[in-house]
């Protein structure tokens, strides 16, 4: 086990919980931002004698107080310190960018991840959901699992598509079902979710079976998302207007 340095602050109090955390130095100020699945490894790993970073070691040397926020999951967690970063800009986190706010859009005949909402008729949008990679990939994989694409008059398919439709059983009446399959799992409905990652899963492994490990590798990406965004959330909502905002009382917290 990697030898734990005698840290100059009080770690005892940092829970083993999902939540954001910021390192503070001797007049209060920010010197750094992170977010954890697990605060009391993450926190606890910046006084690992392993710490390879000399720009991480030197801001340790200066922290005197550890705060956290706990949050019902790492996504969450995600926000919040994407959150915190834009309000502070410490001096340490070395971020380039930031992950993008993501909406999954289910229409009547697409389950699509997005950048923008536009209210439509007939549309719902889920989320936020922070990263395009991961969302996207739910998305993919939600309409693997419940092909709503391909529930559509016959005469506004290919040939294609037409026959793909008969190979998986789904004809334009099977819409509304799928579309509440997918809501569903949404809706962080667990039993929806198990579904539709063991689905997934028993893609991944055909995929690895026939020696297809690129596309086992994606599908892999795919169940990554559709755990990403199936996590608990509570505090990154959209507002009437379709953008994202967070809860100011764990921002006031922090």
């Amino acid at each position: 086990m990697t030898a734990l340095l005698a840290p100059q602050v009080d770690l005892s109090h940092v829970p083993a919980a999902p939540g954001a955390y910021l390192m503070l130095d001797g007049r209060g100020r920010i010197l750094y931002v992170g977010r954890a699945g697990d605060l009391r490894e993450r926190v606890r790993s910046y006084w690992h004698a392993s710490l390879d970073r000399p720009g991480l070691r030197g801001m340790v040397r200066r922290v005197r107080r550890v705060a956290t926020v706990t949050t019902a999951s790492e996504h969450e967690a995600a926000f919040l310190e994407r959150a915190l970063l834009e309000r502070h800009d410490p001096p340490f986190n070395r971020t380039l960018g930031f992950e993008s706010i993501v909406a999954i859009r289910l229409a009547p005949s697409s389950v699509t991840a997005v950048h923008e909402i536009v209210a439509v008729e007939g549309v719902r949008y889920f989320g936020p959901y922070l990263g395009w990679s991961p969302t996207a990939g739910a998305a993919s994989a939600l309409a693997r699992a419940f092909p709503i694409h391909l529930c559509r008059p016959a005469n506004a398919m290919t040939t294609v598509e037409r026959d793909m439709a008969r190979r998986r059983g789904v004809s334009a009446a099977d819409g509304p079902a799928l579309a509440r399959a997918i809501t569903a799992v949404l809706e962080r409905d667990a039993s929806a979710i198990g579904d539709v990652v063991a689905r997934t899963e028993a893609v991944r492994d055909r995929a690895s079976e026939l020696a297809l490990y690129e596309r086992a590798a994606e599908v892999q990406a795919e169940i990554a998302g559709l755990r990403w965004v199936t996590q608990p959330q509570s505090i990154a909502r959209f507002d009437a207007s379709g953008a994202w905002r967070i809860e100011e009382s764990l921002l006031r917290s922090a």
